[in-house]
């Protein structure tokens, strides 16, 4: 297969991802459609050649500058401690300017550390006067994610101290390299998502030339990463080999405060009550999507990238709502988007055009349900796929087979058919919150 490369990567390696599933596989079967999709296309029209000309060199210029700035920070990190660290869902992570200080809010595990590097000789008495110090600061800036947790709640001062080298290991390249396989699969989707525009009656592409764009972008995106994973590999294995053991890690570790989940989603429950209103999306939707996505972290951010309470991603879903909703044809900026009500607004705004525009033609509204929450992750076209038996992306063409089955056989097929793990799991976590929320909105 062409794009097989990318699995050369479970050599580098090593032993299977960390994760549930597994990515590798879930990528290169993801890839196989795309070159079925470009095989035999057309050759591309000279007006239409200047448009993807001028898409790519925007698409190359963002991704470069982005996945530049990701790939360096990931690199500072590793050579003062050992591991990229970054943030992803259900877990964010936040350094000092000098990197030295890390805190991490865990919301899986229901749990919070802070970490610091001190010099290795220094007492273990003075060693958790530092962490002290630290969190003290950390609480004193209202910006920080210590800070947002544990506001006006005392139990942080329980926590336990320990303190352990700065180790590099096969297992911590193995995780940085999973983040890159991670990211490129999210980024693959955000194309996905920006190809469905093409359904919508506005646009200025018709279906194949923007699959022909896609598979274009796709084709830079798998070529780029495949560096990335081997640049990745060589970096962690030269800071491995030039790393001086002079530091060690305090390490302070507490629970979430009680009720920690329930006090947070209270702060924006208001948000989702109106845009709801507004939108006539379910506010209890809104909520099941916050807390899935952020767990109602307003600083939240993931590799894709993506930004805030909804996980907005600015040059797709901020794109969309933008010119759709606010008549701006650009992406968002992501400051904005950590603005909560500017959040909320957008990410309800993105859910009512998958609902209103993408698949209207879904005449159950519970059927239609479970295709938004899954297109929110994955993009319509993808969710289309699962439905029909050619592969095609047509929405349309899906609705006439889903408005003839049940709401259950929809979301059996859906559970069954799509094409990453992840995006099952999301469909599942989202639906089974919606009730969590419906008595209290």
């Amino acid at each position: 297969m062409k794009y097989s490369y990318l699995l050369l990567s479970l050599g580098v390696l090593g032993s299977a991802p960390l994760y549930a599933g597994d990515p590798f596989a879930d990528l290169d079967k993801e890839m196989s459609l795309y070159e079925q999709e470009s095989v035999g296309s057309i050759e591309l029209e000279d007006s239409f050649q200047k448009y993807v000309e001028a898409r790519e060199l925007e698409y190359q210029t963002w991704q470069t500058q982005y996945l530049k700035e990701f790939d360096q920070f990931q690199n500072e990190l590793i050579n003062k401690w050992g591991e990229g660290d970054v943030s992803q869902k259900d877990r964010n992570v936040e350094f000092s300017e000098d990197k030295n200080v890390k805190s991490v809010v865990d919301y899986q595990a229901e749990e919070v550390s802070i970490a610091v590097l001190v010099d290795k000789d220094l007492s273990l008495e003075e060693a958790e006067k530092q962490v002290k110090v630290q969190i003290d600061q950390l609480l004193a800036d209202k910006q920080s994610n210590i800070a947002r947790i544990f506001e006006g709640d005392s139990s942080i001062k329980k926590g336990k101290v320990s303190v352990s080298e700065v180790q590099y290991s096969d297992e911590k390249k193995q995780q940085m390299q999973d983040v890159i396989i991670k990211q490129t699969q999210a980024q693959a989707q955000e194309i996905d998502k920006k190809t469905d525009r093409a359904q919508l009656p506005d646009s200025p592409l018709t279906e194949s030339q923007s699959q022909q764009l896609a598979v274009k972008e796709k084709q830079q995106l798998l070529e780029s990463s495949q560096i990335r994973i081997d640049s990745a590999a060589e970096n962690y294995d030269k800071a491995a080999v030039e790393a001086v053991p002079d530091k060690k890690v305090v390490l302070y570790k507490v629970r979430l405060p009680k009720n920690s989940l329930a006090k947070r989603a209270a702060k924006y429950s208001g948000y989702a009550e109106k845009e709801g209103q507004i939108r006539e999306i379910p506010a209890a939707l809104v909520m099941a999507i916050m807390h899935s996505e952020s767990a109602f972290d307003p600083r939240a951010k993931s590799a894709v990238p993506a930004y805030g309470l909804m996980q907005i991603v600015p040059r797709t879903a901020g794109h969309d709502v933008n010119k759709l909703v606010r008549n701006i044809d650009k992406p968002m900026n992501k400051d904005d988007l950590y603005v909560p009500q500017i959040n909320v607004e957008t990410g309800t705004a993105y859910l009512d055009i998958l609902d209103k525009r993408y698949l209207k033609a879904i005449k159950n509204d519970r059927s239609r349900l479970y295709c938004t929450i899954a297109s929110y992750n994955t993009g319509a076209g993808n969710v289309a796929r699962v439905f029909n038996s050619d592969g095609s992306r047509s929405i349309n063409k899906a609705s006439r087979i889903i408005n003839k089955l049940t709401p259950d056989q929809v979301y059996q097929q859906l559970m069954f058919k799509l094409p990453y793990d992840e995006t099952k799991h999301y469909l599942e976590r989202v639906n089974s919150r919606i009730a969590l929320y419906e008595s209290k909105t």
